[in-house]
């Protein structure tokens, strides 16, 4: 089964990919996230694992990294989850994450806000247990795109190399999906994605983050890359 992932590497070697690389930004200070967003060209900021205020918010989302927002849902009232967001979106935030199963209400307002401020919308399915099967995912892709998005994002747990490859399948359905497995043996996604249409892909602010959850550090997707020799990274 180790071939699988070997095959899909090796058939992406000499495609060129102008994809980013998305920097996570949660639980961190915000003199951490500031410098993050100085210096990086993608990040992602989850202002619910930040303890940051709205004027931080605002610093941050209008320095020169492009930004995703996402707050997801559970620790707060969806009133205060759409102020933050706005504030946020108003301050220059280049994309907003909302996810799938997310009220209706939410939906409704946010993406139309989003959209009237320049502000690309993410809608996101998360399974932290399992990969669904080909059927199942396939439909979630077009359910996110009438949903409004603009970009489709799929992160599940990986459990077989047979995960890896439905997740990755996804990209044969057009532009405009981020397709991510979750979990060590998910990892090989981070790279392949670059090669497969993602418009980005996921790393870790660190390699403390990297070693906890099986996700890979910035450090760790460029020197894969530039194992297979084609490092066009923007």
């Amino acid at each position: 089964m180790l071939n699988l992932q070997s095959d899909i590497i090796a058939n992406s070697i000499g495609i060129k990919y102008t994809a980013m690389i998305c920097i996570g930004i949660g639980k961190t200070d915000f003199k951490t996230a500031l410098e993050k967003t100085r210096s990086e060209e993608l990040v992602e900021l989850r202002l619910d694992l930040m303890d940051i205020t709205d004027e931080q918010i605002g610093t941050l989302c209008s320095q020169s990294s492009q930004t995703i927002v996402k707050f997801p849902n559970g620790k707060t009232t969806n009133e205060a989850r759409l102020e933050k967001l706005k504030i946020a979106i108003l301050a220059g935030a280049e994309f907003v994450d909302i996810e799938w199963d997310d009220d209706e209400e939410f939906h409704d307002e946010l993406v139309p806000f989003a959209r009237g401020n320049d502000c690309r919308v993410i809608i996101s399915f998360l399974d932290r247990n399992n990969t669904p099967v080909k059927r199942e995912l396939e439909h979630i892709v077009r359910e996110c795109s009438m949903s409004g998005a603009d970009i489709v994002k799929v992160m599940c747990n990986v459990n077989t190399h047979e995960d890896n490859a439905r997740l990755l399948g996804l990209y044969s359905m057009g532009k405009n999906i981020v397709a991510l497995g979750l979990g060590p043996m998910g990892r090989i996604t981070r790279v392949a994605a670059l090669f497969a249409g993602a418009e980005f892909t996921y790393a870790s602010l660190g390699a403390d983050i990297e070693a906890a959850g099986g996700h890979m550090s910035k450090s760790a997707i460029e020197r894969a890359l530039k194992i297979l020799g084609n490092d066009q990274t923007k």
